[in-house]
């Protein structure tokens, strides 16, 4: 499978112990992609490893410790510090269907066009978390990007299934 066959749901941050356990930031909002016996695929080398959870134990925020199958002391858990965490998109998708009016998956909004008053402005290149909230990063021509707050006094997913998000920021806000 090649990389657009998966979706990043967390980051390995660093080691906790002398057991493996790794250190984890959840770039999920669906916690229970870590539960016991779900499969994870650690990418090294753009080949994705395959890997089944052991045990998640969910600390402050998106914080977890995570134990792996087959990463059982501290050396091998540092070789993949600073690596992300997969699933396989086909797997993401399956939960769609209970997701509420009005929500998305990340890897259904990565890619879409942004509109800005009628004229195609770029391409959705990722989601940013910040404090407050979420970011669209927007790969304009010309290599510009652009941050918009997502928010739906500002942007318009009404037509996300047609791979299209139009914006509406407030004044100043992109220099365009």
């Amino acid at each position: 499978m090649n990389a657009a066959e998966y979706l990043r749901i967390g980051k390995i941050l660093g080691v906790h112990g002398l057991l493996g356990r790794l250190k984890i930031y959840m770039v999920t909002d669906i916690g229970e992609r870590f539960s016991q016996g779900s499969g994870v695929y650690i990418e090294k080398d753009g080949r994705y490893h395959p890997y089944t959870v052991k045990e998640c134990v969910v600390q402050k925020g998106r914080m977890a410790l995570v134990k792996l199958d087959g990463v059982s002391e501290r050396g091998t858990a540092e070789s993949l510090k600073g690596r992300e965490i997969f699933i396989e998109k086909s797997k993401a998708l399956e939960i769609k269907e209970i997701l509420g009016e009005g929500e998305f998956l990340y890897c259904e909004i990565i890619g879409c066009a942004v509109y800005h008053k009628g004229k195609e402005l770029g391409l959705v290149e990722d989601i940013l978390e910040a404090g407050s909230g979420n970011i669209l990063l927007v790969k304009a021509g010309e290599g510009r990007e652009y941050m918009v707050p997502f928010v739906n006094e500002m942007v318009d997913t009404s037509q996300v299934a047609q791979n299209r998000i139009d914006i509406h920021p407030v004044e100043g806000l992109l220099d365009i």
